[in-house]
């Protein structure tokens, strides 16, 4: 299936009133010709002084030996031809305004709510991607994808739909009256026809080529956006301004480039047209020279031939730039189609069950895990955390820590081997099961831009106001909260950039109080903070853990010496286990480990 053919999919739930829009410009089309029509009577009996009779000739049907006239259209016998012209021309005017409009509400009506829908399934699709896909897109193209392609898209179905709607039907009509008042000029007239259509075809090619690499370079400065005001402290604290302004213009200048690409393709299309009109109205002024001298056409039949053609080839210059939009939505939409055809990593097996309340353990049988194919991270890894259980994890950077520990989530699978909760391989229950049961506070505190009251209750179902507070309170963070101008209510900024450190993690520790999972994993979380508020989270940290099964990931040794087991990593693989004192005096990698920080602490 092609791309286009995928795109007008979408419009399936909206055929009622898109078949509805057709019709109403059909009868814009027809509004065209019917003005057209009114040309000849014009000139050849309302501006004639000896014309008295309302009875004009709008065509005949040779075969049935019938002819048409205007009067019959209209709703009263009149019997003056200005009278007849000029209700006409309003008639005509009202109709087609009218029909334009409703036409033109339907058919954005329907590309916006098209476009809608196809953002929510691509966002939806994204979100449902493993984290492994994150880190193989960068955000910035993410964004670019959900918003400028998108609305690349946006601009093709929804507002030029309508254009093309109206300039077909309109191009139609207009074409039925050239052939009807000369059909051989009429047919001299489309010799041109494929000097515009090739030309037309190449040039929007080209734009598909140029639109997509226009979209290619607008998602690497949205990456360069979003890295420089993620990273603002970075770029201050090193003063590199200078540097990210030269990044950014770089990305502007690259931007500029692939879009002119594509506008000077564009811009082709018009004056082509132009030219090829002059030239086809030069010859027909001296062919018609002759055959109003002839008397073998009127003035007013040249004049309503003339203008018949003139304005068709405003519909075939408006279908050019509509193509050329198309073409530009086509080129958006390669990378939209790409999210969306890309399958989920983690996804649950067919009637897989929910894991039942943890009761017994967790255990790592002969687990390995490769980032890439061939290069291993963690390898043999047999390990059993029971029910209750603080585990910490320790070794140094790169060791593997924070790998293990995102493999009992199932943010990875693992390459060999299994994971088990209570027997039952995390593969092959319901994640959502899983995960409800796993509560986690990172390193890096994810909070964000809502209130404080929000972000505990994220991810719980409708917490009450009171266990909110209870959360906050155990979690020594309903102090500060209280301290905030609008308490519990109080937006707290992107990613709580107006709360220290101390006070977003004491946040995210009150979320995952209320979230009440028997699991916990507990990933560095006090790895930034300074000594008071190392204290304070240390304190929040003891009140989370009672009675849950925690594996804990720290450098600072400090924070995991009262763990009931200490698992040391080492090149991906389990080295050392055994509780703080047997393992410093075991003279081994943790003893090492020690020994540094201890040293390191030294004035």
């Amino acid at each position: 299936m092609t791309r286009i053919q995928r795109l007008l999919g979408f419009l399936r739930p909206y055929s009622f009133r898109f078949f509805l829009a057709v019709g109403l410009m059909a009868v814009v089309g027809a509004c065209e010709a019917v003005t057209a029509l009114l040309i000849k009577p014009i000139f050849d009996r309302v501006l004639a002084p000896a014309a008295d009779t309302a009875h004009i000739l709008l065509f005949r049907i040779p075969h049935l030996n019938h002819s048409v006239y205007l009067q019959d259209f209209l709703p009263l016998r009149i019997h003056n031809v200005w009278t007849v012209v000029a209700v006409a021309i309003i008639g005509v005017a009202f109709a087609k305004a009218l029909s334009e409009f409703l036409a033109t509400y339907f058919i954005n009506f329907i590309g916006h709510s098209v476009v809608r829908d196809l953002r929510n399934l691509l966002y939806t699709r994204i979100i449902e991607q493993s984290i492994s896909f994150f880190s193989r897109n960068p955000t910035g193209r993410l964004m670019s994808t959900i918003t400028n392609d998108i609305d690349r898209i946006q601009y093709a179905v929804a507002q030029t739909a309508a254009d093309m709607l109206k300039q077909s039907f309109t191009l139609v009509g207009l074409l039925g009256v050239i052939f009807y008042v000369d059909w051989k000029l009429a047919l001299a007239s489309m010799v041109l026809i494929p000097l515009v259509v090739f030309p037309a075809a190449n040039i929007g090619r080209y734009i598909r080529v140029s639109s997509r690499s226009s979209q290619d370079k607008m998602a690497e400065l949205n990456n360069v956006l979003q890295e420089t005001f993620t990273g603002i402290r970075i770029v201050k604290a090193f003063a590199m301004e200078a540097f990210e302004i030269a990044k950014f213009k770089t990305a502007t200048r690259r931007l500029l480039g692939a879009s002119l690409r594509w506008v000077r393709a564009q811009a082709a299309s018009s004056p082509l047209m132009e030219v090829l009109g002059a030239i086809t109205i030069a010859g027909l002024l001296l062919y018609e020279r002759n055959e109003i001298l002839h008397h073998a056409q009127t003035a007013g039949g040249f004049v309503a031939f003339l203008y018949a053609l003139l304005k068709s080839y405003e519909p075939v210059k408006r279908l050019t730039g509509v193509n050329n939009a198309y073409q530009q939505a086509l080129g958006a939409s390669e990378q939209v189609f790409l999210y969306l055809d890309s399958k989920p990593e983690m996804t649950d097996q067919p009637d897989a069950p929910t894991l039942p309340p943890f009761e017994h353990k967790i255990a790592f049988q002969h687990v390995a895990f490769d980032y890439e194919d061939g290069v291993p991270l963690l390898r043999g890894i047999n390990l059993d955390i029971g029910r209750g259980e603080v585990v910490a994890i320790v070794g140094s950077s790169g060791a593997g820590k924070t790998t293990l520990a995102n493999l009992i989530p199932r943010f990875f699978d693992v390459t060999r081997g299994r994971i088990t909760v209570d027997g039952h391989d995390i593969r092959d229950i319901k994640l959502s099961s899983l995960r409800a049961q796993i509560g986690i506070v990172t390193q890096e505190t994810i909070l964000f831009n809502d209130t404080v009251y929000n972000n505990i209750s994220y991810g719980s179902r409708w917490p009450s106001e009171a266990q909110v507070c209870e959360a906050a309170r155990v979690a020594l963070a309903e102090e500060f909260i209280l301290e905030m101008p609008l308490g519990y209510q109080t937006v707290i900024g992107e990613r709580g950039q107006r709360l220290s450190g101390g006070q977003r993690q004491r946040i995210a520790i009150a979320r995952a109080l209320l979230k009440n999972p028997p699991i916990l994993i507990l990933d560095e979380a006090t790895s930034e903070l300074d000594s008071e508020s190392e204290m304070l989270v240390q304190r929040a940290l003891a009140n989370l853990m009672a009675g849950r099964t925690v594996v804990v990931i720290a450098h600072r040794l400090s924070t995991v010496r009262r763990a009931d087991r200490i698992v040391v990593i080492d090149r991906g693989a389990i080295c050392e286990v055994g509780s703080h004192e047997d393992l410093v005096n075991h003279g081994g990698i943790y003893q090492r480990l020690h020994e540094l920080q201890f040293v390191d602490a030294e004035p």
